[in-house]
């Protein structure tokens, strides 16, 4: 019975992973194609009029690149928007896009004209879709082996002994180490990479041009308080601006929020530190955050999946034997020979 619970078990937890494996690599092939897609399409090339950075609503945090242009041959001027949650990402993109730049897009699917992808990713995007379909792909490939060996079991000696291969082991070690890695790095090294980093960054003073409370719901009904602020300063006789609190992890709740937002008012002047090999970057706050702190645990994930790992691959090249009870090997039964 136990038997046979271990296997049902094993091709319940292999049919899962399959299952999300699978998922993934539709939800990454499909996007893939749609990229091809566009990028086959003939390109039409625009002209910038115009474009501006203005605050993103106020249900969702960021900013919008907002581009006026104009299509060959056409009086009436088009705009499109692109959304990114820091300043200095679509300030790099807005320099690019100056007043009667061309600018390149294309029209995808043919029977919504209406839809243009004007800033185009290029071919390389197409490259990074194989490498992130390698690790769904991978789970779909263990969850097969786990659930066909819960099914088949191991063959030994022309008969089956019941014991399914530890594939199940080698899974679990599997997502483990790289649910343990990526929260790890996220949570701990990123932030604490970044604060290293803004030790050495001057001092600047900094005026503020908005600063207001965030609140996102939830599907569930919850509520989550994030402060938005945006402030200009002055560095080498030019004026950039920044949209960056923290170097480190970035905090929230709604006591905090408040209690930010109230500090820095619209028009007043605070202190910013300067990247001084690259004066666009600059930050309000060089402390690490407390939240970082639940990041703590999961540095024991990256440990029990290689724990797991290991051995479930010791398991399954190296199985243990067993005989029958009340009998005794070939090996064992056969008397020794006699000597002289």
């Amino acid at each position: 019975m136990t038997r046979t619970l271990a296997r049902a078990g094993d091709v319940v937890f292999g049919c899962v992973f399959f299952a999300v494996g699978m998922t993934l690599v539709v939800i990454l092939g499909s996007a893939a194609l749609e990229v091809a897609r566009l990028r086959l399409r003939p390109p039409i090339v625009h002209r910038v009029v115009r474009t501006d950075i203005v605050p993103a609503d106020l249900g969702r945090p960021g900013f919008d690149l907002v581009i006026r242009f104009q299509a060959p041959g056409r009086e009436e001027v088009e705009r499109a928007e692109l959304h990114g949650t820091d300043y200095r990402d679509l300030a790099r993109v807005q320099r690019t896009l100056p007043a009667g730049a061309p600018l390149i897009g294309r029209r995808w699917p043919p029977d919504a004209p209406a839809r243009l992808d004007v800033c185009e990713g290029g071919w390389g995007r197409l490259v990074l879709f194989p490498a992130f379909m390698l690790i769904p792909a991978t789970f779909a490939c263990i969850g097969s082996a786990v659930a066909w060996g819960g099914m088949m079991g191991r063959k030994r000696n022309g008969g089956r002994t019941g014991e399914s291969p530890r594939w199940t082991l080698l899974a679990g070690g599997v997502v483990f180490l790289l649910v343990g890695l990526a929260v790890v790095a996220a949570m701990l090294v990123v932030p604490t990479w970044h604060w290293v980093r803004s030790r050495s960054w001057a001092p600047a003073t900094a005026t503020v041009e908005m600063s207001r409370s965030i609140i996102t719901r939830a599907s569930k009904g919850g509520r989550s308080h994030h402060p938005a602020v945006l402030y200009r300063y002055e560095w080498d006789g030019r004026v950039h601006k920044s949209s960056r609190i923290s170097a480190g992890a970035g905090r929230g709740g709604e006591a905090w929020t408040t209690m930010f937002v109230g500090s820095h008012p619209v028009g007043s002047a605070t202190t910013c530190w300067v990247n001084p090999s690259d004066p666009t970057e600059a930050v309000l706050e060089r402390s690490l955050s407390w939240w970082m702190v639940l990041g703590v645990p999961f540095c024991v994930f990256p440990v029990l999946g290689v724990t797991l790992w290991r051995a479930g691959w010791k398991g399954t090249m190296h199985p243990r034997t067993r005989h029958a009870p009340g009998r005794a090997s070939r090996e064992e039964s056969s008397p020794l020979p006699e000597s002289g």
